[in-house]
């Protein structure tokens, strides 16, 4: 029982005195030093050995500018110490603060010194040298540790302070060394070069990896340096620099063409489609694995069709029947058949040889996301022809079906999207509110955007007439029917003059103005944007619309330069900053696109 009393009075003890400790720091937090240096002096002066009591109470005495006493403190504290080990760093430090420069160096080297003897001391010296952000010196200590004694490894800890120190030149070539001995570790440092690097290829960091990379692939040439700097080119958005470096991987080992095939899919996502299509290319060429051949043949195609003008489809079509008939009509071509019922409904208003191609694609043993993909595009398919009821039946099943999909998240929003087109508005908003959080930022951003434009519009109009108009254009241009979808935005724009949807109205039509090629009204359109409702929510996607317009179609670059400097300069928080400042400084002609 006396045993147990102890042990209970000793614990009650020690709970007290962390508490009291917490206080002090809470005080020094506050800038309270005095208070908090009692409550250590009296924690101290019951074990005069803890020397972290000690150099607290010094650290106090420093920010009160109290010199001497901290001095006395150390003095104190040597007296009880059996080792030196930290005392000349305190010191130096203290002799630092009072502008005794010599007789600072003198005691960090003494520190340093003791390295010699004691290798196994290096790194508590190292850190107290980092605690008083002392890095030079810290360096020095984890060199001279491994120096002296070579299976201590502290390569890690001084490329992180050459990183603080923003000496990226030496980090990276500390970093690169022991990726040189430890290939494994790959995915731990590109999450430490992610510190350093953006998607800005004139960024210190981006220009520091590169340039060590580079230098490293001349003198010699490794692939984890192509793969390095093929993730540096992804990072940066430049997908034929990385195409390069992939290939270069390939062309060696002729193995991981699937690092080809995923390179070609960022770069889809990123609308980076011609890089993509140069990869697919290429990878149909080399790959001699069907399905690998077959899933590229059937992004590229997807992206040619995105693309196509009219004049085109017959071509496209061809395709279609040509790759259907290399493999086959079944499960296995799940994907090709759904792009081609897409082309067919959306493209070629051919909606009943699509139907019958997805209806013949429900009698195959479908996976149950593949179902509800095809329910999806029926879906798709019943608003194409305004069947909308039926849509809304076919949208609220995948929701049923698979309810913690992303695919489940994408109907609920065409629902939304039905809802409108059918000009029920309030209930299409119910439903996008509950979109803002999902975890797809694309549904979450168009569920964002469709909610704003019912909202904004409901304000100044509670009988939505011209709502409805935008809403029944928009159906029009869902529909593909361009001509239509113009006639009825010019009546729009006619007959509600002055309306707060004219921006928007004005922005849909010039959309449809650049696929109609008709790039002088698309200009028009975009210009009056800029003119006319600079306060408006829509000058950035105006001024960059245009931008790439000039850059892409009226090849103009001077124009689309000083539109992408105004994105820079005005809309920093413009979801088109990034590539607008990448896109400007191209044309400035800042840097090479490609490396080797």
């Amino acid at each position: 029982m006396s045993k147990f009393l102890l042990l209970l009075i000793f614990l009650c003890c020690y709970l007290a005195q962390g508490q009291s400790l917490q206080l002090a720091d809470n005080y020094a937090e506050q800038g309270a030093y005095e208070k908090a240096y009692a409550i250590y002096e009296k924690a101290y002066l019951t074990n005069k050995r803890n020397f972290i009591y000690l150099f607290k109470m010094v650290e106090f005495q420093q920010q009160l500018e109290n010199y001497q006493k901290a001095d006395s403190l150390l003095d104190q504290g040597e007296e009880f110490s059996a080792s030196e080990i930290l005392f000349p760093i305190e010191r130096g430090y203290n002799a630092s603060l009072q502008g005794k420069d010599s007789l600072s160096v003198s005691s960090y080297r003494k520190a340093i010194a003791q390295i010699d003897s004691f290798p196994e001391n290096g790194y508590v010296i190292a850190q107290a040298f980092e605690r008083r952000s002392l890095l030079d010196q810290a360096i020095t200590s984890y060199e001279k540790t491994m120096a002296v004694n070579p299976r201590y490894d502290y390569n890690f800890q001084t490329a992180r302070l050459y990183g603080e120190q923003g000496k990226l030149d030496l980090m990276f070539e500390k970093y690169l060394n022991l990726l040189e001995a430890n290939e494994d570790l790959v995915p731990r440092l590109q999450a430490v070069f992610s510190e350093y690097i953006t998607d800005d290829p004139a960024n210190s960091g981006n220009q520091a990896l590169r340039k060590a990379l580079l230098i490293r692939l001349r003198q010699k040439p490794a692939l984890i340096y192509n793969q390095i700097l093929s993730w540096l080119f992804i990072q940066q958005k430049d997908f034929n620099a990385a195409f390069v470096q992939e290939k270069a991987i390939y062309s060696r080992t002729k193995e991981n063409i699937l690092n080809l095939q995923d390179l070609a899919l960022i770069a889809h996502e990123e609308n980076a489609d011609e890089a993509a299509l140069y990869i697919l290319e290429y990878i149909i060429q080399e790959t001699q694995v069907e399905r690998l051949k077959y899933a590229a043949q059937t992004l590229e195609l997807k992206i040619k069709t995105d693309a196509a003008v009219t004049s085109e489809f017959p071509e496209i079509k061809i395709e279609y029947q040509k790759l259907l008939t290399e493999y086959g009509t079944d499960v296995n071509s799940f994907f090709l058949q759904h792009n081609y019922a897409n082309f067919l409904a959306f493209k070629t208003e051919n909606i009943e040889e699509a139907v019958a191609l997805l209806t013949n694609l429900e009698k195959q043993q479908l996976s149950r996301y593949q179902q509800a993909e095809n329910k999806m595009l029926l879906a798709d398919i019943l608003v194409l022809q305004e069947q909308f009821n039926r849509a809304l039946i076919l949208y609220s099943q995948i929701q049923t079906d698979l309810p913690n999909a992303e695919i489940a998240q994408e109907s609920q929003f065409k629902v939304a999207r039905t809802s409108y087109f059918q000009g029920d508005f309030p209930w299409s908003l119910t439903q996008l509110k509950v979109l803002r959080g999902a975890t797809s930022k694309l549904i979450a951003n168009d569920a964002m955007e469709l909610s704003l434009t019912i909202s904004d519009h409901s304000l100044y109009d509670t009988t939505y007439v011209a709502l409805k108009a935008f809403a029944k254009a928009e159906l029009k241009q869902y529909q593909n029917k361009r001509t239509e979808a113009i006639v009825l935005y010019d009546a729009l724009l006619r007959d509600h003059k002055g309306d707060p949807i004219e921006d928007e109205t004005l922005l849909n039509q010039a959309t449809l103005f650049e696929l109609e090629a008709d790039y002088s009204m698309a200009v028009k359109n975009y210009q009056n944007i800029i003119d006319n409702y600079g306060t408006g929510i829509l000058e950035d996607d105006a001024l960059y619309r245009l931008a790439l317009l000039y850059e892409n179609q009226l090849q103009q670059p001077e124009e689309a330069k000083k539109l992408y400097e105004k994105i820079i300069y005005n809309h920093a928080d413009s979801i088109f900053f990034i590539d607008a400042r990448r896109r400007f400084r191209k044309l400035r002609g800042d840097f090479e696109t490609t490396d080797l």
